[in-house]
């Protein structure tokens, strides 16, 4: 009984973030991303810094 209830909790938690993923409101994250896109050297050409 209690592996149905464990099994539903992480089915709820995986159909949350399908849905949250295609409908754009959960976001995966880099782990080595930098935390402010302004002090990120490859956005530098967007923000025409670039050579």
């Amino acid at each position: 009984m209690i592996e149905y209830l464990i099994g539903g909790v992480v089915m709820v938690f995986l159909v949350a973030l399908i849905v949250g993923g295609l409908t754009g409101r959960v976001r995966a994250r880099g782990c080595c991303s930098v935390a402010d896109p302004s002090q990120d050297p490859r956005m530098r050409e967007s923000r025409g810094e670039g050579t």
